[in-house]
């Protein structure tokens, strides 16, 4: 007998649609399992059994590779602190020059840059009406030597027929007084008296020629004759070292004043350097030490010198004081006015035992050294002394002969084998 297993609108009951779609996905999975089993690499098998036999054949290894590092062998030397500053550079002979009179200008006979020696004319003033001057006071001069000739012939005649003139000169002023003291001739009649006396003692003594000459105006003519030569001098500039016209400011057919400048003439076969120094480094700094310069015209290049002055005062402001040095300046290369880098050449501490900067750290706040020994690094608390330049004097925990850690000393711990590279 067969049954209908339909529902009366001939759809399939639930229970059997649900078991028929989970037999559906077991198969399924079933399948794709096959598949891969089937198309699984064999050498991936292999290289994982060979991976897990090697792993257990080979164990790990326990050894600890030595620390690349750089060291010094430690032994006494020269320690100098150098101080750093900067500065500018200054001509040492730098001067401004005029005229000493007015007067239209004729000829300039010079540029700017121009190199000039010693003595060179530079400049010349019209020198006609100075000329004239020079003529006249000739004239007056000439003339009062005439009437100081004529006055010397005088008195002389007169003291040699009157040999007694001072005698009564001096005579006629004790009268005077006396007669002062009565009341009986003021103050200038007194003073007349006096002056006579003078005049004949002075005339008929060693410096009656003198006396003359001032009388007859032969001194005043003299001084006026030497003033208007001076002037006439004046009329022209010359150069009074040799140098470089470093401005010029006058021309042709302008018309200059007394005192105007001219020109400024500055000599750089040697420069100077003005360096601000701190007060906390003036005590390592003094007259004669060495200094080196840098400008950034001539990079990679130094120039060196003296310390030839330091200034007596520290500026209330900056906290520095004014250090001057000389450099020679071959060529001129270096120019009055350029900035400079100065490096100076600080105290100097011979034979102290040191070690480099870099050598030295802090652990716990406290200062050690890394000191090589049997290839493993040992560190060793040390005491500081006196600062240079990358050195730093030790005065306990190194010895001479030590060697010391410089590089990778910074990571280095204690008892650490190290593979050890002398720095030259």
């Amino acid at each position: 007998m067969l049954h209908n297993w339909s529902d009366p609108q001939g759809r399939i009951p639930v229970k059997i649609r649900v078991t028929t779609f989970a037999v559906l996905v077991a198969v399924v999975v079933t399948f794709a399992a096959c598949l891969s089993a089937c198309t699984a690499d064999p050498g991936e098998e292999a290289a994982e059994g060979v991976a897990e036999e090697t792993a257990e054949v080979n164990p790990s290894e326990n050894t600890v590779q030595p620390f690349p590092v750089e060291a010094v062998v430690v032994s006494p030397r020269t320690l100098t602190r150098s101080i750093v500053a900067s500065g500018r550079l200054i001509a040492i002979r730098c001067t401004e020059l005029s005229t000493g009179v007015s007067g239209k200008s004729l000829e300039v006979l010079v540029r700017e840059g121009d190199r000039v020696t010693e003595g060179d004319l530079l400049l010349r003033l019209d020198e006609a009406p100075f000329k004239l001057s020079v003529e006249k006071a000739e004239a007056d001069l000439l003339d009062k030597r005439i009437d100081y000739a004529v006055y010397v012939m005088d008195t002389t005649a007169v003291l040699n027929s009157d040999t007694t003139w001072v005698v009564r000169e001096r005579e006629a002023l004790e009268k005077a007084r006396q007669a002062f003291e009565l009341g009986e001739i003021d103050a200038g009649e007194l003073k007349s008296a006096q002056r006579n006396l003078d005049a004949a003692e002075l005339l008929s003594g060693s410096r009656r020629l003198d006396l003359i000459a001032q009388n007859t105006g032969l001194i005043l003519a003299e001084v006026e004759h030497a003033r208007v030569q001076w002037e006439l001098q004046q009329t022209s500039v010359h150069a009074p070292f040799s140098g470089i016209i470093a401005e010029r400011l006058v021309e042709e057919g302008q018309q200059v004043s007394s005192g105007e400048t001219c020109f400024e003439l500055i000599d750089i076969s040697r420069v100077r350097v003005r360096a601000a120094v701190l007060e906390s480094d003036l005590g390592a700094v003094g007259v004669g030490h060495g200094i080196r310069i840098s400008v950034t015209t001539w990079p990679g290049e130094f120039f060196e010198g003296r310390i030839s002055r330091i200034h007596p005062t520290v500026d209330e402001e900056s906290g520095t004081a004014i250090v001057e040095a000389e450099l020679a300046n071959p060529g001129g290369r270096l120019k009055p006015g350029m900035f400079a880098e100065v490096l100076i050449e600080g105290t100097s501490y011979e034979n102290r035992i040191a070690v480099p900067d870099e050598a030295i750290v802090s652990r716990d706040e406290r200062t050690l050294v890394f000191v090589i020994q049997g290839g493993r690094a040992q560190w060793s608390y040390v005491t500081l002394g006196q600062e240079g330049d990358a050195w730093r004097e030790v005065t306990s925990g190194v010895s001479e002969g030590d060697t010391v850690a410089v590089t990778g000393n910074i990571t280095l711990a204690h008892d650490v084998p190290v593979r050890v590279r002398l720095r030259d």
